[in-house]
């Protein structure tokens, strides 16, 4: 299947080919590339930020659909916030920055407990349910390494082992080594998982580039 010289074709191929400068050093065409594609993201952004605004806040609000006590407290701390980047009264927007700041941890925090901690703690528990209801000795062998996987990772990151002038168990050393040991296999999969995902792209923009070349010496032949 050819591919047709089209605008954004010619678009993708240069920028790619421009991102391929990086190889010969960091230089000029590299950092362009970057600016423009970092502004067009936030541009986009911004966009969509004041399109959802305006379609969702504004426009039902000056309609009648939404209080004003709805509309005003987001704006207003929109707008104090936005203070934030003027030196000389920066300080009006400490409240806004506090605000979000706050609820971006509490966020982060019941996200921790509800989408990791408590998740993690009943799948620990299923395999010894399923052997109970079961029997399955494969059930119960997967229980236990969940059990002491979590458990040797949870402690390799409790400092006691690493304080100097406390008494140190050899049991404790051990399980803080073997419990690394999960965690550098968790990351190796993680890393493994990026790599694939990077070559994926990879491949990818190379055989774009290759289609671009073939339907550049197509049209000249």
């Amino acid at each position: 299947m050819q591919t047709e010289l089209t605008p954004e074709v010619i678009i993708a191929a240069v920028t790619t080919l421009l991102i391929f400068t990086y190889l010969f050093g960091d230089n000029f065409l590299y950092r362009w590339v970057l600016a423009l594609i970092v502004g067009s993201g936030t541009g986009y952004a911004l966009a969509t930020a004041g399109i959802y605004l305006w379609e969702h806040w504004l426009l039902p609000g000056m309609e009648g659909r939404i209080p004003i006590t709805i509309i005003l407290p987001p704006l207003i701390l929109g707008a104090l916030l936005l203070l934030k980047g003027i030196p000389s009264i920066s300080p009006l927007g400490n409240s806004a920055m506090g605000l979000l700041l706050g609820v971006g941890a509490a966020v982060a925090i019941s996200g921790a407990l509800l989408g990791t901690i408590i998740p993690q703690t009943l799948a620990s528990g299923t395999p010894f349910a399923e052997f109970a209801s079961t029997g399955n000795g494969l059930t119960l062998l997967e229980g236990l390494l969940v059990l002491i996987g979590t458990s040797t990772t949870l402690i390799a990151f409790s400092p006691r082992a690493l304080k100097s002038g406390e008494k140190v168990y050899p049991v404790l050393l051990w399980l803080q080594r073997f419990g690394r040991a999960f965690v550098i296999v968790a990351l190796a999969v993680a890393f493994a998982g990026a790599l694939t995902s990077a070559l994926t792209i990879l491949i990818d923009r190379l055989w774009s580039l290759a289609n671009f070349f073939a339907a550049i010496i197509g049209g000249l032949m």
